[in-house]
C-alpha cells in the first residue's frame, strides 16, 4: 500500500486529511440544506402572507434560486391554489414566478415574472433576461 492510500484499521481510517476533508464535506452539506430550506420556509410565509387578501389556500414552492451575481435577489415560482373552483369543478390553480428582493433577514416581491423550475432559466430572470 502507497502513503497516499487511504488505510483502514479496525473500521477506523488512518488518514487523517482525508477524514477531516470529508468531515467539512458533510458538514457543509448540512449547513448548505439547512440555509436553502430556511430561506425556502421564509419565503413560503412571505408569500402566504402577501396573498391572503387573494383567497389562496395553499402555496407550493416549486423552485428558489438565488446566484452570487446577485446577492440581494433571488428568484422562485410558487403553485397557488385559490379558494375556488374551475369550470370542471376542481381548485384553480396558478404557477407563477417571482423577483426577490433581500429586505433584512428576509424577502419582499420585487416584482412578477415567468415561471419555470430549472435554475439555468431563473438566473435568466434574475439577470433581467427573457
Amino acid at each position: 500500500m502507497t502513503e497516499k492510500t487511504v488505510r483502514m484499521t479496525n473500521g477506523r481510517i488512518r488518514n487523517r486529511p482525508f477524514a477531516f476533508a470529508l468531515l467539512v464535506l458533510c458538514v457543509g452539506t448540512v449547513f448548505a440544506t439547512a440555509s436553502c430550506s430556511s430561506n425556502e420556509s421564509k419565503v413560503k410565509k412571505m408569500l402566504e402572507e402577501s396573498l391572503k387578501a387573494h383567497g389562496v389556500t395553499e402555496i407550493i414552492v416549486d423552485l428558489f434560486y438565488t446566484d452570487t451575481n446577485f446577492p440581494d435577489k433571488a428568484y422562485t415560482s410558487a403553485t397557488l391554489t385559490y379558494n375556488f373552483a374551475t369550470a370542471e369543478g376542481k381548485p384553480q390553480r396558478e404557477f407563477i414566478g417571482f423577483i426577490l428582493a433581500r429586505e433584512g433577514n428576509g424577502w419582499r416581491i420585487e416584482r412578477n415574472t415567468s415561471y419555470t423550475k430549472e435554475q439555468q432559466q431563473a438566473a435568466k430572470y434574475l439577470a433581467g433576461r427573457k
